[in-house]
């Protein structure tokens, strides 16, 4: 199953990466926002579902995607990065993939047209139990 999400999540190195950039361009409208002196990656820290079935993908900690077993991925996380065109940058099982971001609302938007949103977690309403 993990090849069906690498498959399905975003354009890769082995296509022509200037016609990947080229359609994320024509079909996303791009909002300067401040980063408040912030990388990228450190505006979408938390838990990550796919648009269309909400199934989790992972959680972003630090620079890496930590994936949900269910997709089945040899490696645990991948390492996130901002590339120089100001794209979102992925490698995952040997292939650089690449996607757009939002922040308000918070979606990554993945060349092949696949989309994350992130969905606030709950705060644990449970109280912990002093030892």
């Amino acid at each position: 199953m993990g090849a069906t999400l690498a498959a399905h999540c975003c354009a890769t190195e082995d296509e022509d990466g200037q016609a990947a950039m080229k359609g994320l361009k024509k079909d996303v409208a791009f909002v300067s926002i401040p980063l408040d002196g912030k990388h990228m990656v450190e505006h979408l820290q938390g838990n990550w579902y796919r648009q269309g079935d909400a199934k989790h993908v992972g959680e972003i900690n630090g620079g890496y995607l930590f994936w949900n077993p269910q997709w089945g991925l040899r490696d645990v996380a991948s390492q996130l990065s901002e590339g120089q065109s100001g794209l979102l940058e992925v490698k995952i099982e040997n292939e650089i993939r690449y996607a757009t971001v939002t922040l308000s609302p918070a979606a990554i938007m993945w060349a092949d047209g696949d989309i994350w949103v992130q969905k606030l977690d709950a705060p644990n309403k449970t109280p912990r139990k002093s030892c």
